[in-house]
């Protein structure tokens, strides 16, 4: 099969149709590894360090990047907790807060419509601006940022998790109103998406999702979730589905008791899977979304028990793993969580060399 761009080989594999290898997804790259890669100097890279990522993207076959997730310059920028403050040890103080939270979006929403179009035109230049940035080697999603999908999650960064997981129980009524308004304004804002992507003729395409569960399963029991969340969050994603997206969530922990209910909202696919945590690629791949496709999987190799402390047979067996346990159309390969510093960087680079490799082996087979 004569090769394909970037843009045609992922947008023909998430339509399930033929391509001419399987399309690799944006991991998440370390600054001195990148530095090596391409030969920058560190002064080089941090002047411009999204140049330097598409310049590593090209050299490694990436296809397409559903985030801008890149390391920090300084130990100091990494993201912060505000639940390490002691005021949010009290579940009531975080009960207050998160009613205030949720007036300011009732109020949000009071000026929505006038808002309405500036919003679109912003999210329409953003996307325009960022795929200018990556290059045209490399395909630019609705990302998981501002300006693409919005759901509703757990704000335990902002209250830490005693805090907030105590006021969840003690003050179900506030959680009710949080979560209602919060995915009425995700809703707006996904009205939003949907038109820019219209107007654009962006792929249909969205990344979202937030750390939910924990190694053993739901950090809120399923009987909750089920009552109090997932119809919420339902309402927020309605307009992108009903638009015909395809939304990608992202998912680690043990997943088990969210994929079904993730999936009956609309959730077209999942990238990630931390499999030592329980949710096996192999089961996953036996589901269908709700219109009945195959479900789509953007992953889902192990950096943290092969890409970091395996050989190069151990990765390839990895990579052929997965190949095999997802034999369905609609996979793009991946790893299913960060790299960190304390991956050697010759794993790193033999892993793209096998997805490029392997992802075009099995494509010829199908």
């Amino acid at each position: 099969m004569q090769e394909m761009s970037a843009r045609e080989r992922f947008l023909r594999t998430m339509n399930f149709e033929p391509a001419d290898r399987l399309p690799i997804m944006m991991n998440w790259l370390t600054a001195p590894y990148v530095q090596e890669l391409i030969g920058l100097a560190p002064e080089e890279y941090w002047a411009d360090q999204i140049g330097a990522h598409a310049r590593a993207f090209r050299i490694l076959g990436v296809d397409f990047c559903e985030q801008l997730a890149f390391p920090p310059r300084e130990e100091s920028q990494r993201s912060w907790s505000g639940g390490k403050e002691t005021r949010w040890l009290d579940p009531d103080a975080v009960a207050a807060d998160l009613d205030r939270h949720s007036a300011e979006a009732e109020r949000d929403l009071a000026s929505a419509p006038s808002r309405r179009e500036t919003h679109i035109q912003a999210i329409c230049d953003y996307q325009v601006v960022t795929q200018r940035r990556l290059g045209d080697d490399c395909l630019w999603l609705f990302g998981m940022d501002a300006h693409g999908p919005h759901g509703i999650g757990f704000p335990y960064g902002a209250y830490g998790y005693e805090g907030f997981f105590l006021a969840v129980g003690a003050h179900p009524e506030v959680m009710e109103r949080y979560w209602r308004t919060g995915a009425q304004l995700a809703r707006w804002h996904n009205e939003c998406v949907a038109e820019a992507a219209r107007r654009l003729d962006w792929p249909r395409i969205g990344y979202m999702g937030s750390d939910m569960t924990t190694q053993t399963g739901n950090m809120i029991s399923p009987a909750i979730m089920a009552q109090r969340f997932f119809p919420h969050l339902g309402d927020a994603l309605e307009p992108l589905v009903g638009a015909g997206f395809k939304l990608i969530w992202h998912s680690d922990g043990n997943m088990n008791d969210m994929i079904d209910p993730l999936i009956d909202l609309g959730i077209a696919g999942f990238q990630g899977f931390q499999e030592e945590c329980g949710t096996r690629v192999v089961d996953v791949a036996k589901r269908r979304a709700r219109n009945g496709d195959p479900l789509i999987l953007w992953g889902s190799v192990s950096a943290v028990d092969v890409v970091r402390s395996g050989t190069f047979a151990d990765i390839r067996r990895e990579v052929e793993r997965v190949l095999d346990e997802w034999t369905h159309p609609g996979l793009c390969l991946g790893t299913a969580s960060a790299m960190m510093e304390d991956v050697p960087h010759a794993n790193i680079t033999e892993m793209y060399r096998l997805f490029r490799t392997l992802g075009a082996a099995q494509r010829g087979r199908n």
